[in-house]
């Protein structure tokens, strides 16, 4: 049982991490339009962008820490829950003030997901196995980012900017369901 429910984590995990781009990359797939569109000029949405990068970046170093204390499982549900969320928000924002706020929320969301997928990963898989076991699992990042981009790419084109950000959001409502039933902090939770 246990060794069905490593590759269960596995794949909630490998999915957590390649799902959360799909909320991370349609602001840089669409800004063009969207500036377009909203009059927000080159230095506007260089400066919503560098938001994000600023509270994903302070998200990170409060995010492993707070999965120690809390468990991943919490900290990924939530992040993602609030990255999820947010990209809808930005489907009906229409200020520089509602997406500089979205975008450091989704910045501190997307930031559990490093830290604690890699963490949820360490405490199903031994020492001697990690190294092949991550070098699979790894690929989420590169699977995830051309995935996400090429989908709001074409949800772009089809649709227009706004669904773009419901689209990213559909995709990981999937994934946090998917997540919610197959991950465990480790075997011991089960």
């Amino acid at each position: 049982m246990q060794n069905s429910w490593r590759w269960r984590v596995f794949a909630a995990t490998w999915l957590s991490y390649a799902g959360f781009y799909f909320c991370r990359k349609p602001f840089s797939i669409v800004k063009a339009t969207l500036g377009e569109e909203l009059a927000f000029d080159a230095t506007t949405l260089g400066a919503i962008g560098t938001a994000y990068l600023i509270s994903y970046t302070l998200g990170q170093f409060v995010a492993g820490a707070a999965g120690n204390k809390w468990g991943p499982r919490i900290l990924l549900l939530s992040g993602m829950a609030v990255s999820l969320g947010v990209n809808i928000g930005f489907g009906f924002g229409n200020s520089v003030a509602t997406f500089s706020t979205l975008m450091v929320l989704n910045g501190l969301a997307q930031a559990t997901g490093w830290s604690n997928n890699v963490g949820t990963m360490a405490s199903w898989f031994g020492r001697q196995e990690r190294g092949r076991v991550m070098g699979i699992w790894a690929t989420c990042y590169q699977v995830g980012g051309v995935a996400a981009n090429t989908m709001a790419a074409w949800v772009l084109g089809a649709y227009g900017w706004r669904h773009s950000f419901f689209a990213g959001s559909a995709v990981l409502l999937v994934v946090w369901v998917f997540f919610l039933f197959n991950q465990r902090n480790r075997p011991e939770d089960l």
